[in-house]
């Protein structure tokens, strides 16, 4: 569901709003509704138009409509999404349990015994830690927003620009990694969705990285959380690891030459942060 184009609450005026503590905007009107049908603010989230005065979006005479019916799109998008993994697990349970059956008969004894011991079928494991193996999980999923980090706090890494293609006259060479403006609006230039794409996609190639420091440090078991910085020529510009023994050295350095091989859709304005967070050892 989509916001009507011929709505015209939506026309005009632009607005501002707050999300984890951060203010965002401005955007118009018609995005932040589709933001809305998004699920990435919803009727509570605070907004303000012209005046500045904040009030939750759901209040705001424009959006009424639209966050009730974002409202009541969303929960039958929950109650679809509950079915088909009740459907799922009940699945991987009905395949376990006759894999179970499977090594009593044919493993009888011993070996069946050590199997389930250090397989555990009956479990469910999720695809991200099957695809890492070794140990390495996904220990919360990404998070993106505006820039936090000061420039200076950490190495920035540049790129050169793009050369023109196809040396057209008046061609303008990409912007430099990291070149956006900041402040404290942070206007919403970036699509959000095809960020969470490209990092559900390509976050598996880090596991090599984080493999290999489970190898150097095996006295190590815990969390190691990373921050990234995107700029407007869509290549990561930045690294900060928030874990004291990781901020420099091998895993680092690795994590960044992988990360600088992703690439994201070109855009204007302030810069996005990717948050991640990955777990080595057991769970």
């Amino acid at each position: 569901m989509r916001p009507d184009p011929s709505d015209p609450r939506l026309d005009g005026g632009e607005w501002i709003f707050k999300k984890g503590g951060q203010v965002f905007g401005p955007v118009p009107a018609r995005t932040l509704v589709q933001m809305l049908y998004r699920g990435e603010v919803d009727g509570t989230t605070p907004v303000a138009g012209d005046d500045g005065a904040y009030r939750p979006l759901g209040q705001v005479a424009a959006f009424v409509v639209h966050a009730k019916k974002a409202e009541a799109q969303l929960k039958v998008e929950r109650e679809v999404t509950g079915a088909r993994a009740l459907a799922r697990r009940r699945s991987r349970l009905k395949a376990a349990t006759a894999v179970l059956l499977a090594v009593v008969v044919l493993g009888g004894g011993g070996y069946g015994a050590y199997w389930l011991a250090t397989r555990k079928p009956w479990l469910e494991r999720s695809a991200l830690l099957e695809d890492f193996g070794g140990g390495i999980a996904i220990a919360s999923p990404a998070r993106i927003g505006g820039s936090r980090r000061a420039a200076s706090s950490d190495v920035e890494v540049d790129l050169p620009p793009e050369e023109p293609s196809g040396g057209r006259r008046g061609a303008r060479p990409a912007a430099p990694s990291g070149s956006a403006t900041g402040g404290e609006l942070v206007a919403e230039q970036f699509d959000t969705t095809h960020i969470q794409a490209v990092v559900a996609r390509e976050q598996r190639t880090l596991a090599p990285c984080l493999r290999a420091e489970a190898q150097r440090s095996p006295d190590f078991a815990g969390e190691v959380p990373l921050e990234f910085a995107i700029g407007n020529d869509g290549r990561v510009a930045q690294l900060w690891i928030d874990e004291p023994r990781f901020k420099r050295g091998e895993l680092h350095d690795c994590l960044l030459r992988t990360l600088r091989g992703w690439a994201f859709k070109p855009f204007p304005g302030s810069r996005p942060t990717v948050s991640l967070s990955f777990r080595i050892g057991s769970r």
